[in-house]
């Protein structure tokens, strides 16, 4: 007998169809063996085989159902999982801890938020559900709430004027992605006039001069700064937040997510996480946890001092940061800058004038040329990798210039630089310049749903039909991974969108940005755990592999694309262990 508990003319036997055990694993049989399904095994070939052996927390065996059979022992599982796909577990570009996941299929990027908000689609019930509020808080106390996107077209939305109606004594923020609305009282506290301004955000205005209450990007710390902790959604306290976060890992592993490229905290919330992972964290997802920094007009009225700050926080953390996180599931990532606005307001930041804007607005620059560059510059020296949100396509071209200017003077071969979102379709100058400096794009497919109402009234019709460009990204070389970002979550509804390009409106938009569902499934898998130094244990189902893996209840390679988004997670498997089991009465529905 072999080491590996079979005998060696066996396993030359089998070599052609199973790819078995490598020396350093051990000789016991698998503890689990699932067979009989479409493993999807997303490896180079993008191979389809039968079965998967898992010993430990790692891939053991992949093959045949008859071939992995063969390995079990008296004490290996045999999950026979009846021709479902089993595919390598799915893999979150861009995922916030904490808040809520959407319930609703289609749009929006707020979740359940407060519940006397809930269905409030109009002012009137807006001023309904505010009202539950006054009348029981007393006198002085903020109220907070969030509105979701698709009930409120910018046109309709309520002004501080509406809120005033119930709310003259309470200060109101009502938020909504990179908006918020603020009543008089409210804008009084922040010290918000008609004279105010903002670098890198901005205050809407009645037509007499009067601030009208919408406020956008940088213009929201003004309020954000003065909101006492106990009325903020994010919970008044540590403990608060980090059962948010419990309980989205946990929402996550329903949605098949095995790992995660978290976009950026702060230096203090690390122990946070630490603190979590070492209470919960054999069971929940993996993470990489971006460094947020605040170069620019978000955080300080004075952008010198921010680059000075920011500086000292990346020397400060680099001779450290692999041991800054704690657990075998964690690690810090690349460090996260935000450019620009969003496009949920929409304040991106656009080459040419927004369409149906009348006085030429191009959106907001939080962090300018310079400031990136001097940032980009010694993190680069320091060999930190950079995860920069830029949503339109003016932050896009910038960033990617300045990327180029710190690589040719501090080149590094293997850097893995990215830009989150890249919403906006670029110039073909910018996409030779990102090919041939190797930077990548984090794309969030599902924001042609969630963001489209937001492009369609900001962009052009061109250039909104070829909103979230992902097609011609990868056909000029570019590598390009998947996530969700705020919502619509989850990895089927990005898959959905990235394949039919079917938009918010039940239109398809520009269909000619579509890849095919093999090319989607890679972007959710292999091409995350690349962007973060991770390829070579996750991404795929192939041998010395960690064995975090998904099942579906339905062949994303064959079934009618339009039908993709009913697709559900029926098990999810990290390090070998199933984290999430779909109660059975409705996994196939």
């Amino acid at each position: 007998m072999s080491d590996f508990g079979i005998s060696r003319r066996a396993l030359i036997a089998g070599c052609a169809l199973l790819a078995l055990a490598t020396p350093g694993f051990a000789a016991a049989a698998p503890d689990t063996i699932y067979v009989n399904a479409k493993v999807v095994t997303v490896d180079p070939q993008f191979s389809i085989k039968q079965a998967v052996a898992v010993t430990g927390d790692k891939i053991s065996a992949v093959g045949s159902t008859a071939d992995v059979r063969k390995l079990a022992g008296p004490g290996t599982k045999v999950v026979d999982l009846g021709g479902k796909p089993l595919l390598p577990g799915f893999a979150e570009n861009h995922g916030h801890l904490g808040g809520e996941l959407q319930d609703w299929k289609w749009g929006g990027m707020i979740g359940a938020g407060r519940p006397w908000m809930k269905g409030a689609d109009t002012i009137a019930k807006v001023q309904a559900g505010l009202k539950t509020q006054t009348d029981t808080l007393p006198k002085g106390t903020w109220i907070t709430a969030s509105l979701p996107r698709e009930d409120w077209p910018n046109g309709t939305l309520p002004t501080a004027a509406d809120l005033d109606v119930v709310s003259p004594d309470h200060p109101v923020a009502i938020s909504r992605g990179h908006s918020m609305i603020v009543n008089t009282a409210g804008m009084k506290l922040a010290k918000i006039t008609r004279t105010t301004d903002v670098e890198g955000g901005r205050i809407d205005h009645l037509p007499d001069g009067e601030p009208n209450g919408i406020i956008h990007e940088s213009a929201r710390k003004l309020v954000e700064g003065i909101v006492p902790r106990a009325q903020q959604q994010r919970g008044s306290s540590p403990e608060e937040e980090m059962a948010g976060w419990y309980k989205m890992l946990l929402q996550w592993e329903e949605l098949g997510i095995t790992s995660a490229n978290v976009p950026g905290i702060r230096p203090p919330e690390y122990p946070m996480v630490n603190q979590l992972y070492a209470k919960y964290g054999d069971h929940l997802p993996r993470l990489v946890v971006q460094l947020r920094v605040y170069p620019g007009t978000d955080e300080h009225d004075d952008i010198k001092e921010g680059v000075k700050i920011t500086l000292d926080e990346i020397n400060t953390m680099a001779p450290n940061r692999a041991t800054i996180l704690t657990h075998p599931r964690t690690k810090v990532g690349a460090i996260k800058m935000s450019i620009d606005g969003g496009m949920s307001a929409p304040v991106y930041w656009s080459t040419v004038p927004y369409v149906n804007r009348p006085d030429g607005y191009q959106g907001e620059i939080r962090i300018p040329d310079w400031a990136f560059y001097e940032v980009a510059k010694r993190a680069n020296e320091l060999g930190w990798q950079l995860g920069v949100h830029t949503m339109g396509d003016g932050a896009t071209i910038m960033v990617a210039d300045q990327m180029a200017k710190v690589l040719a003077e501090h080149p590094r071969p293997d850097h893995r630089n990215y830009m989150h979102h890249v919403a906006v379709p670029l110039p073909e100058a910018t996409m030779r310049t990102m090919a041939a400096n190797k930077i990548g794009v984090a794309s969030q497919p599902g924001f042609t749903l969630a963001l489209g109402s937001y492009a369609d009234e900001s962009l052009s019709p061109e250039r909104a039909a070829r909103q979230n460009p992902v097609k011609t990204l990868v056909d000029h070389g570019i590598r390009v991974s998947f996530g969700a970002d705020a919502a619509p979550t989850g990895p089927i509804t990005a898959i959905f969108a990235a394949v039919t390009r079917m938009g918010w409106n039940g239109k398809v938009h520009g269909p000619e940005e579509a890849v095919s569902v093999q090319e989607a499934i890679r972007m959710h898998t292999m091409e995350p755990a690349y962007f973060n130094f991770d390829e070579k244990v996750r991404g795929s189902i192939e041998v010395g592999k960690l064995a975090d893996l998904v099942v579906l209840s339905d062949d994303l390679l064959t079934m009618d694309p339009m039908k993709i988004s009913d697709v559900k997670v029926l098990r999810t498997i990290i390090g070998g262990k199933e984290v999430y089991t779909r109660p059975m009465a409705t996994a196939l529905k």
